[in-house]
C-alpha cells in the first residue's frame, strides 16, 4: 500500500497531466477552492460526506488517477466525518463594504447641496432688489399732435350675390373618416406566466450515489436520504415542490411520468436547488444559510 495520502496522489497525477488547479476547476465547473481542499486532504472544508465523495470521484476521473483505489482509501478515512451538513456548501465570499468611503461620498453630496442652496438664495435676492428699483426721473408729458388729414377711401363696388347653385358647388365635399386600428399591447405588457399549482409527482433516478431532499409547498419533508447507484427516489405532494440534488450531474428527473431536463444554470458545483410545478417548469430556488426546511416534520 502506498504511503502517499489521497491529496498527494491527486497532486502528482494532476502535475503529470500538465494541469493547474485553475484549469482543473474550469473543466469540472466547480470552485478552485474545492480542488485545493482535495489535494490538501482538508475534506471537512468541502462539506458533507456525499459532496466530498462526488467531487473526489469526478476529479480522479479527470486527471487519470486510480479512482477505485482512492475511493477505497476515502471510504476508510471518511467514516469519521459527521452527517451531511448542507449549509457548508462552498460559496463565493461576500464583498466588504468600506464605511469610510461611503462617509466621504455623503460629505461631498452634502457640500454640493449647501453650495447649490446658497447660490439660489443669492440669485433670488438679486432679482428682488432689481425689481424694487424705481427711476426718479420725472415723466415727460407729451402734447397730442394735431390730427392728420384723412384721405377719402375709394368706394368698392359690392360683389354680386351668389346663386344657390354656385354656393352648393363652392362647398368642398367631406372626406370619409377612416377608423383607427385597435391598439395591440406590447410584449412587455403581457402578464408574466404564473407558477402552475396542483399536486406534483416526481421521480429521480441516480446513476451514482446522490443526496436528495424533496419538500412540498408548505415545507413538509417528502424525501430526505442518500440514493445509491441505479436506485430512484419518488415523491408526490402539493406543488410547487422544492428539490435539492447533491449530484445533479448524475441524476435524471421525471415529472408526472415525463422526462424533464435540469438546466445547466441551475447546477453549481454538481449541486442543484430548484422548484418544479405540475407543468414540469423548473425555477431556481436559493436555500437560506440557516434552513428551516431541515427542521420541517
Amino acid at each position: 500500500m502506498t504511503s502517499e495520502s489521497i491529496g498527494q496522489r491527486l497532486t502528482r497525477c494532476r502535475e503529470a497531466m500538465g494541469l493547474t488547479t485553475t484549469t482543473a476547476a474550469a473543466r469540472l465547473h466547480c470552485d478552485e477552492s474545492i480542488i485545493v481542499s482535495l489535494e490538501a486532504d482538508r475534506f471537512a472544508e468541502i462539506g458533507a460526506r456525499v459532496f466530498v465523495q462526488g467531487h473526489l470521484r469526478r476529479y480522479a476521473d479527470l486527471i487519470g488517477a486510480p479512482t477505485a483505489e482512492l475511493m477505497a482509501d476515502w471510504a476508510a478515512q471518511g467514516a469519521a466525518l459527521a452527517a451531511p451538513d448542507l449549509t457548508k456548501i462552498p460559496r463565493a465570499p461576500m464583498p466588504t463594504v468600506d464605511s469610510q468611503a461611503w462617509g466621504r461620498r455623503l460629505g461631498i453630496v452634502a457640500a454640493a447641496v449647501v453650495i447649490a442652496v446658497a447660490a439660489w438664495w443669492i440669485l433670488q435676492g438679486a432679482g428682488v432688489s432689481g425689481q424694487a428699483t424705481v427711476s426718479s426721473t420725472p415723466a415727460t408729458i407729451s402734447t397730442p399732435a394735431a390730427p392728420a388729414a384723412v384721405e377719402p377711401t375709394p368706394s368698392v363696388a359690392p360683389e354680386p350675390a351668389m346663386t344657390p347653385a354656385e354656393q352648393s358647388s363652392s362647398v368642398a365635399p367631406s372626406l370619409p373618416v377612416t377608423p383607427s386600428p385597435p391598439v395591440t399591447p406590447s410584449p412587455s405588457e403581457a402578464p408574466s406566466p404564473s407558477v402552475a399549482q396542483g399536486r406534483v409527482a416526481i421521480a429521480i433516478e441516480a446513476q451514482s450515489d446522490c443526496w436528495i431532499e424533496i419538500y412540498d409547498a408548505t415545507g413538509k419533508k417528502l424525501y430526505f436520504d442518500n440514493v445509491g447507484r441505479g436506485a430512484s427516489a419518488r415523491a408526490a405532494g402539493e406543488g410547487p415542490l422544492r428539490v435539492l440534488l447533491g449530484r445533479a450531474d448524475v441524476a435524471s428527473l421525471q415529472v408526472g411520468g415525463r422526462p424533464v431536463t435540469i438546466p445547466a444554470q441551475l447546477i453549481r458545483n454538481s449541486t442543484a436547488y430548484f422548484t418544479v410545478d405540475v407543468a414540469g417548469s423548473l425555477r431556481p430556488f436559493v436555500k437560506p444559510e440557516t434552513s428551516t426546511l431541515e427542521r420541517a416534520p
